[in-house]
């Protein structure tokens, strides 16, 4: 079942992005630097004011969301560990930069609306929101491990998180808010490149994985490790996974290897997320039934560890 709906998957995103247009090679989304042989980004991208502060708006509430729910968790188990997971989402700002840079996507700024500059990349308050946001996709997952669910339900949940980002970033390509370039796999929406899918929610996911297993060992101020961690982690899955794509990306390769590119690092994505499942949660990745008992996948730390 799992290869049929992968080949499907296949053959449909070779079907669609081979029937759309692909970028033109010296439009403003792909002209190449003459010195480093990589696109250059769209400066000449319309700043909107009024999106800006309609997404930093909204991600900040949604990341407050979390940030309460990790207050009343720790009303409850006087344990600091869920406030900083769903804190630590914002730290993801930081490698983001890079990210970007390596991915080729750029975010118009203001003089108004700069919160940090890495790498000669001006990055605007939305962003830092926008982390802070994922911050309770953070917090939501880690309460689901505590809840200690069938393997299946982590996959349906990779699944929901998936197809919320499509919908998700469609919305905010949209607003124009950032925008993609250079020679980007997987374009089968309108605007997002879908290889980027799997990066986001797979390094959240072992972010996440990370504090359940430790949770015993993340105690009271240690639970500020998860600063480190998430950024970390997401970092790590981007590092892992997104070199096939980076390539496509920042190159001028025809539509087939740009595509067999991108669907690499999904493939990749989908490794990760198992290695995730077994090595650190201890979970079988295809025995959807399987629920660990305390013997068999304890918290590091534990009386049982």
């Amino acid at each position: 079942m799992a290869v049929a709906a992968a080949l499907l998957f296949v053959a449909a995103a070779l079907l669609i992005t081979g029937l759309r247009q692909g970028p033109v090679l010296g439009s403003p989304d792909f002209t190449i630097d003459p010195d480093f042989g990589i696109p250059t980004p769209p400066h000449d991208t319309p700043y909107r004011s009024t999106a800006n502060i309609v997404a930093t708006a909204a991600m900040t509430l949604v990341g407050l969301t979390g940030v309460l729910l990790g207050i009343r968790e720790w009303v409850k188990t006087r344990s600091w560990l869920p406030l900083m997971i769903a804190v630590s989402g914002a730290f993801i700002a930081l490698p983001e930069v890079f990210f970007d840079v390596m991915g080729a996507v750029y975010f118009p700024w203001s003089e108004t609306n700069h919160a940090y500059t890495i790498l000669g990349r001006e990055m605007p308050w939305w962003i830092v929101a926008g982390w802070f946001g994922y911050g309770a996709f953070n917090f939501f997952t880690f309460k689901v491990l505590l809840s200690n669910p069938r393997t299946k339900v982590l996959w349906l949940m990779w699944g929901g998180a998936a197809a919320g980002d499509v919908v998700f970033e469609e919305i905010l390509l949209a607003t124009g808010v950032y925008h993609y370039y250079g020679n980007q796999p997987l374009m089968i929406t309108p605007q997002l490149p879908w290889w980027w899918i799997p990066c986001n929610s797979v390094g959240v996911f072992l972010a996440a994985s990370i504090a359940y297993r430790y949770r015993e060992q993340m105690r009271g101020w240690k639970a500020l490790g998860m600063i480190v961690v998430t950024p970390m982690s997401v970092g790590a899955v981007y590092g892992f996974i997104a070199l096939p794509s980076w390539i496509a990306t920042n190159s001028t390769l025809p539509w087939l290897p740009t595509q067999l590119l991108g669907l690499l690092t999904i493939a990749l994505g989908v490794v990760a997320y198992c290695l995730i499942l077994h090595n650190v949660l201890g979970r079988p990745p295809f025995a959807m039934d399987f629920v660990p008992g305390e013997r068999e996948a304890p918290a590091v730390g534990s009386a049982n560890a």
